[in-house]
């Protein structure tokens, strides 16, 4: 009699660990969604932040040359979470200004018309291909008032090392790039449907870059 109470405690013991396994695993699952999903809300947030002040201390000027990541972060445009530590001595231009998805910001001048540096653009890179689907999904302005010229998502191994919308025309079909989009009325406008930005993050590894371009 004894022998059966045994042998049906350990078998409810076994029954439990693997209901306690599930619901762990289940939970670590969640948790890791869940802090991607944050992450992504902290980056969208963080761009829209550097866009508009990118645009208010270049105000009077109307044009962006020399605009860069440390003239930025000198302006105070940088909140301390997003900067790198800079008494590594390996860093440099480029990687100063981080993105809560383990990449950086990247910031260059872009020409806006009339052969001037009159727009800018950010860029956010190492994404993964959900972070990149979500940010280039996202409204960022389709109304002309905001100053929005273009996005683009697409993958870029090691980062982005360059503006990537240096010409851009308001038709899809005319840009010289597949991975931008313009607002207004035409095939892949902005903003972009989940379906199309799932096309467009065509990557892997963590290689995936989103970038916004305003004037």
């Amino acid at each position: 009699m004894k022998n059966n109470q045994s042998g049906r405690s350990m078998i409810e013991m076994l029954g439990v660990l693997a209901i306690v396994g599930v619901l762990s695993v289940g939970g670590v699952m969640g948790y890791s969604k869940a802090m991607g999903k944050f992450k992504t809300d902290q980056t969208v947030t963080q761009m829209a932040e550097l866009s508009i002040g990118i645009r208010n201390l270049f105000f009077q000027q109307k044009e962006f040359t020399g605009l860069d990541e440390r003239m930025i972060i000198n302006a105070g445009l940088v909140s301390n979470r997003m900067l790198l530590d800079t008494s590594n001595s390996n860093a440099s231009l480029g990687s100063l200004i981080v993105n809560p998805l383990g990449g950086n910001f990247r910031v260059f001048p872009s020409p806006g018309g009339l052969g001037r540096d009159n727009a800018f653009e950010i860029y956010a890179d190492k994404l993964s291909r959900e972070a990149c689907i979500t940010l280039a999904s996202n409204d960022w302005g389709n109304d002309p008032a905001s100053g929005l010229v273009a996005v683009y998502a697409g993958a870029a191994v090691g980062g982005v090392t360059a503006p990537l919308m240096t010409t851009v025309y308001a038709g899809a079909g005319s840009n010289p790039s597949a991975g931008i989009f313009t607002p207004g009325k035409h095939e892949n406008s902005l903003p972009i449907s989940p379906m199309v930005a799932l096309s467009a993050c065509a990557c892997s590894n963590n290689d995936c870059i989103f970038g916004i371009k305003y004037q």
